[in-house]
């Protein structure tokens, strides 16, 4: 079990729980669309309403998700549009936050709102209102200024949630090393999260026959196995058969 302290980003203390991971979830993960992932989040959080919690601290649990599958670092391969030469850097999730953490405004009044600097008072972005903003963008603003006008220097109102409640979805710079262009590169953990699962269902299912074909056991209960649990059994096995195959050559 994995403890998130949300606390940072609410009005009062908050600690979210996330269980294990097992094979039933991460076959959820069949596609690298970001809201696959807010799925599995949902089934993973115990005794949480998403739909609660704001987006930032919604990417903060991801993380944690991420942190107990990958660990902290992200692989990202980006292809240049100078020179077109594929390349690979490498981003700290925890550094990130920790910079995030340290540019943190502070928290919102007892009503869960922030005032600007010009009087306008407005509230950090909730699920339900990226998910109204699909159809209507230009209503965003005006679900999270609560009072005044939120047509009035929208980049103000931008600005300002990207220090109260920072996403973990952003753009960033990241040179070419083979002709030196600075390209800006867009990251966005859900999309990165639901990529790297959908690609190991491959190894999945044969860490699946591995197990059923030595243990015997059905598909159902290898599924409730913790991903842990199941690769520790099929790395196992696989050490079993290539032992077996090298004293079997010698």
């Amino acid at each position: 079990m994995r403890t998130v302290d949300l606390s940072g980003d609410n009005r009062g203390p908050l600690t979210v729980h996330l269980r294990p991971v097992t094979g039933a979830d991460e076959w959820l993960v069949s596609s690298a669309e970001p809201a696959v992932v807010l799925v599995l989040l949902g089934r993973l959080v115990v005794n949480t309403d998403l739909a609660a919690l704001t987006v930032s601290q919604v990417d903060r649990l991801l993380a944690a998700v991420y942190d107990m599958l990958y660990g902290d670092r992200a692989e990202c391969q980006v292809r240049c549009k100078a020179c077109r030469e594929g390349y690979e850097f490498t981003l700290s999730l925890s550094t990130i936050i920790a910079a995030q953490d340290a540019a943190w405004i502070g928290p919102p009044a007892a009503d869960g709102t922030w005032t600007l600097s010009d009087g306008r008072r407005l509230r950090a972005p909730k699920l339900g209102d990226l998910e109204a903003a699909k159809q209507q963008p230009e209503a965003l603003f005006a679900r999270l200024v609560v009072a005044g006008d939120p047509t009035t220097r929208p980049e103000l109102v931008t600005e300002f949630l990207d220090r109260a409640a920072p996403l973990l979805s952003f753009d960033l710079s990241a040179p070419c090393p083979h002709c030196g262009s600075e390209e800006i590169v867009y990251f966005d953990l859900s999309r990165y999260l639901s990529q790297r699962l959908a690609g190991e269902r491959v190894l999945m299912l044969r860490e699946i026959h591995l197990i059923a074909s030595r243990y015997g056991w059905s598909h159902s209960e290898i599924m409730q196995l913790s991903r842990d649990d199941r690769r520790g059994y099929a790395g196992l096995i696989g050490a079993e058969r290539a032992s077996g195959l090298g004293q079997r050559a010698g």
